[in-house]
């Protein structure tokens, strides 16, 4: 009985360890399937997360108004710059930036006394009369010359050339008379050759040649006395003619201080600056208690009837959509109740070889003054095209311009999107639109941007905003 009860305890306890091994097999099995399962669907998200993240918008049809902005400083056309005396003290301002003056009305009060260019401008024309009395009483002028001069007469190029040669000619020829003179002396002082003579024939060659020597030698000392009075003449001559010519350059001296001085004496007779024109003012360089620079203009005067310019650079593309008498506008209009530009010039650029053309506009405003910046838009009719995209959207490589556009595969883990090429080309654009042409039917969805670089068969990301 006990051996039937121990067979049966047996056999339950062998059954029950086939069945834990079972269920350990199958919960292994379970616990493996659900780590596999987690590992998949983690792996498939740190992947994603992983890709570019890409922003996409439809190629739609859209508007393209090409427009060119820009901007520049606002310049009086044609101003008036109002020249105060030099050195002058400014007692008092009698006007400000914006003020309508017509011409007479008074800008500036002097103060009524001197200025310091006036009062070296006057010891500069003494210095050069002092010098000018000096020189002309050296004593290298000849008495003629002095004479000339005191009246204002000096002797032309001609006039002097004439005379140089006049005095060297003379002295050449005295040279040649004194040398000839010399040489008949030497000739005669060697004697007649009285041998074979008689005596009464000897002392009469003798007496001859004793009388032609002697008045050999009186015309030797005339030539020599010539030659004298020709070297004195030659010399002085031409120390006079040298004396001349640098006296005439020390009398334009002494005559351009005069002028100054005059000039000056002129400039500060009475003690305000007037307006010499009708206008408006853009700038007052001076306040009360200054002193003037001749380097400076007391005041600036838009003249009636001229405007103000804007001026700035553009492509040669972009300034071939627009044409002379283009009015644009301003990038902010919020700042204005009254304004009106227009295309004045276009033309190249001679800073830029590339071929850049500057862009002048009028500027019609009471609210601009000179110095403002000036933001202005301009740009041609708008145009409706078929394809439209941003213009970020439009890429280009060696092969040509191209969009990358977002294609979807459905896999198990749901969908994948692949970027991919299609080559396109270009229509027209302004800032904000592309118009394309390109194997495409409308609405697909383009790659406008990323977060990574983003190349033709990647997968990427769509961001939570695309476009549905």
């Amino acid at each position: 009985m006990y051996e039937i009860e121990d067979k049966q305890n047996r056999e339950l306890y062998q059954q029950q360890r086939s069945n834990a091994k079972k269920d350990g097999v199958k919960n292994f099995a379970i616990v493996f399937l659900s780590i596999m399962l987690a590992l998949t669907f983690f792996s498939n998200t740190i992947m994603n997360y992983s890709l570019p993240q890409v922003a996409t918008q439809f190629v739609q049809q859209g508007n393209i108004t090409p427009k060119v902005r820009g901007s520049g400083v606002a310049e009086v056309e044609d101003p008036y710059s109002v020249k105060v005396p030099n050195a002058r003290v400014i007692s008092a301002v009698n006007v400000r930036v914006g003020d309508d003056v017509k011409k007479g009305d008074v800008l500036f009060e002097l103060q009524d006394e001197e200025s310091e260019d006036l009062k070296a401008a006057r010891l500069e024309y003494t210095e050069a009369k002092n010098n000018f009395q000096k020189a002309l009483f050296s004593g290298d002028l000849t008495n003629e010359a002095v004479e000339r001069v005191r009246n204002g007469e000096y002797l032309t190029e001609d006039e002097m050339q004439e005379r140089i040669e006049q005095v060297n000619s003379n002295y050449n020829e005295a040279v040649q008379e004194d040398m000839e003179a010399g040489l008949e002396v030497e000739r005669l002082n060697g004697g007649t050759d009285t041998s074979g003579m008689g005596a009464t024939a000897a002392e009469q060659a003798q007496a001859r040649d004793a009388r032609k020597l002697a008045e050999a030698q009186a015309y030797k000392a005339e030539t020599e006395a010539d030659l004298t009075q020709a070297t004195t003449k030659r010399d002085t001559t031409i120390k006079s003619i040298q004396a001349e010519l640098e006296l005439k350059q020390i009398q334009k001296t002494m005559d351009d201080a005069k002028a100054k001085v005059e000039k000056l004496e002129k400039s500060e007779k009475g003690a305000t600056v007037k307006s010499p024109v009708t206008g408006t003012i853009t700038s007052v360089t001076y306040n009360a208690g200054d002193t003037t620079s001749s380097d400076t203009a007391g005041a600036v005067i838009r003249q009636e009837g001229k405007g103000m310019t804007v001026s700035f650079t553009c492509t040669k593309e972009q300034a071939q959509m627009l044409k002379t008498g283009d009015e644009a506008k301003p990038q902010n209009e919020w700042l204005y109740s009254d304004f009106k530009a227009t295309l004045q010039t276009i033309t190249p650029d001679p800073s830029d070889s590339t071929g850049s053309r500057i862009l002048k506009f009028e500027i019609e405003s009471p609210e601009v003054e000179a110095g403002d910046n000036v933001q202005l838009t301009i740009g041609s009719n708008t145009k409706t095209y078929d394809l439209t995209v941003p213009c970020s959207a439009v890429r280009e490589d060696n092969n040509g311009k191209f969009i990358l556009i977002v294609s979807s595969k459905e896999s198990p883990l749901g969908n994948r999107y692949i970027a991919t090429r299609v080559d396109v080309q270009v229509l027209d654009s302004d800032e904000i639109l592309t118009a394309i042409t390109g194997p495409l039917s409308g609405y697909e969805y383009v790659i406008t941007t990323a977060t990574k670089p983003v190349s033709a068969g990647m997968q990427v990301r769509l961001a939570d905003n695309v476009q549905q």
